[in-house]
């Protein structure tokens, strides 16, 4: 008998036979070690009639015995598939499986693709299976003689009922531990060149793209290995395509490919909309698995289309190449750069720290406008995006009666925290759509992903040193309510939003800090935001100005003049402590109206 050639190939591989085959094949359908596939062609699955034909329908069931097959035969006599639902062989306009008609054939396409190939002895010829689609979306398997057009594709999925152990793949990446790791399958992409298995490729630069609902794929490790931690890669144009960006998301462990168990699951997380960034999630589980499974289950898109560059699993070792200057920093604001991988592509934002040439003229700079005295600890997201650490959760209950939830373990402090629960949401965050109209200027790098929800954020930073008169003032544009602490103690509660305006020099709110609050060394700012309805959006800056030692500058610029005045008829009218720096200039522990006559006779000389 006449052999396929690409099976004259695969059979020369001795005991890789098995391996070589998309499916395992069994000597006796009703054998209970069976494995069941659903078989898929063209975009349609297969599934049995009682007219012994093959129907094609747009989903497969795996609770419907109809949709599923099994392979009997082996590479000798070939390869017969058995319907479990009718409980029959394939039989199709007259192509029994008898002495005329006896061989099926395997013909491999690409190690998971295939055609199915009858060999009929008395007319020495080979017949491809095909599949015929009419407007109804349904189709017969046909046969006709060998045309490339018309040859039938195959291609199996496991059933739920079980799962052959895949072969090892080509490992296509390691970890800095040296595991191997390579893909075995995935769902359908939007088009042929942005697949599921660009996931596992190491490659940053290329991607999947797609619906969530295909969005998943499976790999194997070389060795059992516990995941400590596991990254997924943005695409390479997701800050175009910000509307893509995931948004939740499941890691899965398996160590026989049929039994899946949960390692990590996300719910609208807020992933940056950074070109090929390398996101980090810790999980430390004890755990080892050899099988891994990740399945999107949302994005910010409304079509639900999604793109990922790469998932890794636990540390990658990169080959940071040279820095790509993107914003150069300033005398007083940072800048950043973005470092390739020469091995796989990812990219990591760097952010560069002020330069500090100020060029002061009467006491403020003339390029970034901060006075003399005054220093930058917490800059804007404005200019150059910054991570905060952050975890969001939801309220239950209706308006008006709603329960808000208790605040994570820990809170507002730092060292108590399970960072494992926290994540890295690179700032500023908003609602989808949110920067429109009122907020047309305001940036945001970020998706906050629901509404009636609530976010907790912290950001740390250094004092080198620390005056008691020192004057802390935090801006920022909050929606909505937002409590501020500064190292456990409460120190801003407010209620209701930011009033919109269309840019942040005229949008953000001021609220002066006490020193008191603030400690020489390392300092934590914890912010509270309550999105009870409508948009949401975040951002925040912190300032310090330094102390001035001379008599009458209430304001803190290092002069005595009539702005000295206007900020302190502003404290006693109108309670604005902005510009305070010491209001009580003669020293009687209160801010009256003695204290704006003592500084009119410093300015008059008297």
């Amino acid at each position: 008998m006449k052999k396929l050639l690409a099976f004259l190939l695969i059979a020369t591989l001795g005991g890789a036979v098995a391996q070589a085959l998309p499916f395992v094949p069994t000597s006796d359908p009703d054998l209970t070690t069976n494995y069941w596939y659903f078989l898929k062609t063209e975009g349609f699955y297969c599934a049995g009639s009682s007219s012994f034909e093959i129907v094609f329908k747009n989903s497969g069931d795996a609770n419907n015995d109809n949709y599923l097959w099994c392979f009997v035969g082996n590479s000798d006599s070939g390869y017969r598939l058995y319907n479990k639902g009718t409980g029959r062989y394939l039989q199709q306009e007259g192509l029994v499986f008898n002495d005329s008609y006896t061989y099926t054939y395997y013909e491999d396409k690409d190690g998971s693709n295939f055609y199915l190939k009858f060999y009929i002895p008395g007319w020495n010829v080979y017949y491809y299976l095909f599949m015929n689609i009419y407007q109804d979306q349904y189709g017969f398997m046909r046969y006709m003689d060998t045309d490339p057009e018309t040859k039938g594709i195959f291609s199996v999925e496991i059933a739920k009922e079980g799962a052959p152990v895949p072969a090892d793949p080509v490992w296509t990446r390691h970890d800095m531990k040296g595991v191997g790791y390579g893909f075995i399958e995935g769902g359908n992409a939007l088009n042929a060149t942005e697949t599921s298995n660009n996931l596992c490729d190491n490659n940053a630069a290329t991607k999947y793209f797609g619906l969530v609902s295909n969005c998943w794929f499976t790999m194997k490790a070389s060795t059992d290995v516990a995941v400590e931690w596991y990254s997924i890669v943005t695409a390479n144009d997701s800050r175009q395509y910000y509307d893509r960006t995931l948004r939740s998301w499941k890691l899965q462990g398996s160590n026989d490919y049929n039994t899946w168990v949960d390692i990590d699951v996300k719910t609208d997380y807020p992933m940056p909309f950074a070109d090929q960034k390398e996101v980090i999630f810790y999980v430390n589980d004890s755990r080892k698995f050899r099988f891994f499974r990740f399945e999107a289950n949302g994005s910010g898109k409304a079509s639900e289309t999604v793109q990922i560059s790469e998932v890794w699993i636990n540390r990658q070792l990169h080959n940071w190449g040279d820095e790509i200057a993107n914003i150069l920093p300033t005398c007083g604001e940072p800048g950043n750069s973005i470092s390739v991988c020469g091995d796989c592509g990812a990219k990591d934002l760097i952010i560069k720290n002020p330069t500090g040439n100020h060029n002061f003229v009467d006491g403020t700079c003339t390029v970034c406008h901060i006075h003399e005295n005054e220093t930058i600890l917490l800059h804007n997201g404005q200019r150059v995006p910054y991570f905060m650490w952050g975890v969001h959760d939801y309220r239950t209950g209706s308006a008006g009666s709603e329960v808000w939830p208790d605040p994570p373990t820990g809170w507002p402090g730092y060292f108590e925290l399970d960072l494992t629960k926290w994540h890295e949401v690179l700032m500023p965050t908003a609602c989808p759509g949110h920067s429109n109209g009122a907020f047309n200027n305001l940036v945001y790098n970020s998706h906050w992903y629901g509404e009636y929800n609530c976010n907790y954020f912290i950001r740390l930073f250094v004092l080198n040193e620390l005056n008691p008169n020192d004057i802390f003032t935090f801006n920022c544009v909050h929606d909505d309510n937002m409590v501020v602490y500064v190292n456990e103690q409460e120190v801003i509660n407010i209620e209701g939003w930011t009033p919109t305006q269309d840019n942040w020099e005229s949008s953000h709110e001021s609220f002066n800090i006490p020193a008191s609050a603030f400690c020489k060394g390392k300092n934590i700012v914890s912010v509270y935001i309550q999105q009870n309805w409508g948009g949401a959006y975040f951002d925040c800056e912190l300032r310090m100005k330094t102390a001035s030692n001379e008599q009458g500058d209430v304001n803190g610029d290092g002069e005595v003049t009539g702005s000295d005045v206007t900020a302190l008829y502003n404290h006693i009218l109108f309670g604005q402590d902005t510009e305070i720096f010491n209001g009580d200039q003669n020293g009687d522990g209160e801010v009256t109206g003695s204290d704006v006559t003592a500084v009119y006779n410093i300015i008059l000389g008297l």
